[in-house]
């Protein structure tokens, strides 16, 4: 299989976020993907922003973080510890002030 280079198209699969957008948990989600990474991450969501890509990260984002709830669940891992998987995508790391 060849490398899709992902900078010139949507990231991940798009069907599956379309898919993921009419469920109420995964708008709550996405919300709160949304707020962390614009409180979080200003210069970078400006930067996206202008690229045209910012709706489109912040939905793989949270596409990432419903599977990785979705395959918790499945394995019977504790949500408390599954939320600690998705930590970083759901409030991303504060950027520092060098960039």
């Amino acid at each position: 299989m060849t490398p899709i280079d992902t900078s010139s198209t949507i990231p991940g699969n798009p069907d599956s976020i379309l898919e993921l957008m009419p469920l109420p948990a995964f708008q709550n989600l996405l919300a709160k993907v949304e707020t962390n990474f614009y409180r979080n991450r200003p210069k970078e969501a400006a930067e996206l922003e202008l690229e045209g890509t910012i709706r489109f990260t912040l939905q793989e984002r949270a596409a990432q973080a419903w599977e990785i709830l979705k395959e918790a669940r499945s394995t019977g891992l504790p949500m408390d510890q599954a939320h600690e998987l998705i930590s970083e995508l759901v409030y991303p790391p504060l950027e520092s002030d060098d960039n």
